[in-house]
């Protein structure tokens, strides 16, 4: 069975990864930017005698996105999505500019969209998934 966690290489994602990983999951730990912190959490998975490999995507960019996911979905179905990938930029609305506004929107609510829409579908085939 094969789980993607989005924001896989932060700390919060990277628990998650050796959470899954240690229940039998093969493990796609996602990162846009922290590349190496995502090998490093795939080193240590593997270091366990468990399953895992990186997928690295900016999930704001629907097309990027969607095309690594058919890459993936190519040796089957995702039956686990974790959509922990998101921004925090800290800022009162009032200081805040639109362009935080807007990176935080794109990466954490179309983000979620771009990556979990093209999952549905193979996960309904197959009967089974959790998101």
């Amino acid at each position: 069975m094969k789980a993607l966690v989005t924001g896989g290489s932060g700390l919060i994602g990277s628990a998650i990864c050796e959470a899954l990983a240690s229940e039998g999951l093969h493990v796609l730990v996602h990162a846009n930017q922290n590349l190496d912190r995502a090998r490093q959490v795939v080193e240590k998975i593997r270091s366990a005698g468990q399953s895992a490999e990186t997928a690295c995507f900016d999930v704001s960019d629907r097309k990027a996105t969607s095309h690594h996911l058919e890459n993936i979905l190519e040796s089957g179905p995702v039956q686990v999505l974790v959509n922990n990938a998101g921004i925090y930029d800290d800022a009162t609305m009032a200081g805040m500019l639109p362009e935080q506004w807007d990176s935080v929107i794109q990466i954490t609510l179309n983000g979620f969209f771009n990556v979990t829409h093209p999952l549905l579908l193979p996960m309904i085939r197959s009967r089974w998934g959790r998101i």
